[in-house]
């Protein structure tokens, strides 16, 4: 089974420290949590809106470079740092401007903390691929790169 490594240049180069942002193999797109950084590996924002509005934006760069969007997610799994609080103060609304009916599952999550202190949200989510889904995807040897 052909896999399809996914690392756009606008977002900071995983592969230098260990992983990958995205793996497209065997009907499935799976993710690396995408958090509020900038390509330079820089926190934007330190409120949840805007570090949820760029953990959206760098979800988008990820599915638009397997030619997938918004509307094919059928999961969202969102770590909100004190949900109580960020869900309902920030979050929601860039939720309600990423998505609209028919709506993804959604699960949020209650962590202690992210992986950096400064971080408050980390998204991910689910795409279904199809054989001709994957088929069309096409590798540029930089962006996506094609493993057997």
């Amino acid at each position: 089974m052909e896999r399809y490594l996914v690392n756009p240049p606008e977002l900071k180069d995983a592969r230098a420290i260990g992983y990958n942002h995205a793996i497209v193999t065997n009907g499935e797109f799976t993710m690396a949590g995408q958090v509020a950084m900038d390509g330079d590996g820089e926190i934007v924002g330190d409120d949840i809106r805007t570090q949820a509005e760029k953990a959206y934006e760098n979800v988008g760069i990820l599915l638009s470079a397997v030619a997938k969007g918004f509307p094919d997610v059928t999961k969202v799994t969102t770590h909100i740092v004190d949900p109580a609080t960020h869900y309902f103060d920030g979050y929601k609304e860039v939720y309600w401007e990423t998505f609209s009916e028919p709506y993804p599952c959604h699960t949020v999550l209650g962590p202690h903390r992210l992986a950096h202190e400064e971080y408050l949200v980390e998204i991910e989510v689910e795409v279904p691929f199809t054989d001709e889904d994957a088929a069309a995807i096409e590798p540029d040897g930089e962006t996506v790169v094609r493993v057997p």
